[in-house]
């Protein structure tokens, strides 16, 4: 016997869509991706009203409450084409899965047929001479092959009270530090944040990035870790590394009672993405689809922006402020991690003027830019570092404090 709920295998992917999206939280994920040109005819007029919907009343809508709203709004409409949408309805699919997985994947589906239509449309209209359509048969094109659902609206109003405003610009932090030599000077970020973090080489950008993601693990917040340089591997065994503060040695030793501990603690928050030769579109259409928590962008400089620049600093410019677009629009915080130049080599405090590439550009987007410094050779010189804060946006604090590192454990302190 099959779930009456359930959508069976003869169903249209239109009706598929339809009926997912009559769930609030569905629609929400969705709404910037499937467009009422991707319907015709009946399944149109039912995409309009369920919008209608929930614009109106903001909540799940049972198929039942469809079809009264089907009714209220189209009192002309003729009572055989009322019928044909109630019949429709009624073979509408209402389960949503937990994690909406199957039914995103049905979504991306949907969306790449429509846009195959409209490829093919284009096509035949160069094929019989309108020309002009080039233009628009390369965007649709490159579009599919990067996976880019490009959201249709860039704006909304804030519908937030004076009492709600306030609240939220008094409260807490989104993602507090819990380091406490930080937290002493900086409590925290927040969703739509967008964050710096630099360095010159090998002086411990990656190890800080792991203690940071480390701790946002900690607090059961879903991290992703686009790893653009060192393999992905070896910086998700890094952020383990720091989760529980061990040598190599210490884990291999105890990976028989850690294991469990991974399995419950770490994964379900922990993603790490090999991320060699990813374009900003892609980090955007994961962050719609997936909403994680944070986001750290290792290199951020080096992944893929669209257009033609003169200089590589306006590459740099509208990678990071689509890199802001990116945390505000989908109300994440995201980290970017990036070189510094030759200019801090062997010195303590290092600010934003000595960040690998672009003066003010990449500055210029960001909320908060931490610097590491480090001088001398010596092993306990090695040890220190000097943790630089030249722009804050959030409390105004600026300055420098030292710590000093464990590379083997993986933490600063």
């Amino acid at each position: 016997m099959t779930n009456e709920n359930e959508p069976s295998k003869d169903i249209s992917l239109e009706l598929q869509v339809l009926g997912f999206i009559l769930n609030k939280d569905f629609y929400g994920k969705v709404k910037n991706i499937v467009s009422r040109d991707m319907f015709e005819g009946r399944y149109a007029t039912l995409f309009d009203t369920i919008t209608y919907g929930h614009k109106t009343y903001d909540i799940d809508i049972h198929p039942n409450q469809l079809s009264a709203l089907v009714n209220d709004r189209n009192p002309a409409m003729p009572k055989s084409a009322v019928f044909e949408l109630y019949d429709i309805i009624g073979n509408l699919p209402t389960h949503i899965s937990p994690d909406m997985s199957l039914e995103l994947d049905v979504v991306k589906n949907f969306w790449v047929r429509d846009r195959a239509r409209q490829i093919g449309e284009k096509a035949i209209a160069i094929f019989t001479g309108e020309s002009e359509h080039f233009g628009e048969l390369k965007t649709l094109i490159d579009m599919v092959e990067d996976g880019r659902m490009s959201d249709k609206t860039t704006y909304s109003e804030v519908s937030k009270d004076f009492t709600q405003l306030l609240e939220e610009g008094t409260g807490a932090p989104d993602f507090p530090f819990t380091w406490d030599l930080l937290q002493e000077n900086l409590a925290g970020m927040d969703r739509g944040n967008l964050g710096i973090i630099f360095a010159r080489p090998e002086v411990g950008k990656t190890t800080f990035c792991a203690f940071i993601a480390a701790s946002y693990v900690k607090q059961k917040q879903k991290v992703v870790y686009w790893a653009n340089e060192e393999p992905a591997e070896k910086i998700k065994l890094r952020i383990i590394q720091s989760y529980f503060g061990m040598t190599y040695e210490e884990m291999n030793s105890g990976a028989e009672a850690l294991l469990p501990r991974c399995i419950e603690e770490i994964e379900p928050y922990l993603t790490v993405m090999d991320s060699v030769g990813t374009s900003m579109d892609e980090l955007n259409d994961y962050a719609q689809l997936n909403e994680p928590d944070v986001m750290f962008c290792d290199q951020l400089d080096k992944f893929r922006v669209s257009g033609e620049f003169n200089r590589g600093d306006e590459r740099l410019k509208e990678t990071y402020v689509l890199a802001r677009e990116i945390a505000k629009r989908n109300r994440l915080l995201v980290w970017s991690v990036s070189q510094a130049s030759f200019e801090a080599h062997d010195r303590q405090f290092i600010d934003y003027a000595m960040l690998d590439g672009s003066r003010t550009g990449k500055a210029g987007e960001a909320d908060v830019i931490i610097g590491i410094g480090k001088t001398g050779t010596s092993e306990e010189e090695n040890t220190t570092r000097h943790i630089c804060i030249s722009k804050n946006k959030l409390n105004g604090w600026h300055g420098m404090f030292n710590s000093h590192i464990d590379i083997q454990r993986g933490v600063y302190y």
